[in-house]
């Protein structure tokens, strides 16, 4: 086991993406009239934070690629931003393993944790209609 590089985990991964899809999902709370400005300020800080995160990891990875001696190659970004013949740049960026590893190790949990989700609802028993007693 090895110590990965900072901002780029899952945990990261995971309140990177929930902080991008929060404007998103509150466009249906506002359609409902149930929105509110508290609500916009916090979904705003979540956003300036994920912004900061996305905005460090690319800083480190210039950083990185500097230090190693690649300054003059085009890091910033997991494979180029799946851009730029994606395979062939993509040993380029010290981030495009770890990110890519990031995100099939999210999909498995979040895959594990809905499938056992289903299985505890499958697994309740429906409540059976009380007899009733002739008497």
């Amino acid at each position: 086991m090895f110590a990965g590089l900072p901002g780029i985990g899952v945990g990261t991964l995971f309140y990177v993406l929930i902080a991008i899809w929060m404007p998103i999902r509150e466009i249906a709370v506002v359609m409902r009239g149930e929105s509110s400005w508290a609500r916009w300020r916090l979904i705003g800080t979540q956003l300036v934070f994920a912004c900061g995160i996305m905005a460090s990891a690319a800083f480190a990875d210039r950083l990185l690629l500097g230090m190693l001696g690649g300054g003059g190659s085009r890091g910033v970004g997991p494979a180029r931003w799946l851009n730029d013949q994606l395979g062939a740049h993509a040993p380029q960026s010290i981030l495009a393993a770890p990110i890519v590893a990031s995100l099939i190790l999210l999909g498995i949990i979040l895959l594990t944790v809905e499938g056992l989700r289903v299985i505890k609802l499958w697994s309740v028993p429906l409540p059976q209609p009380e007899e009733e007693s002739g008497g």
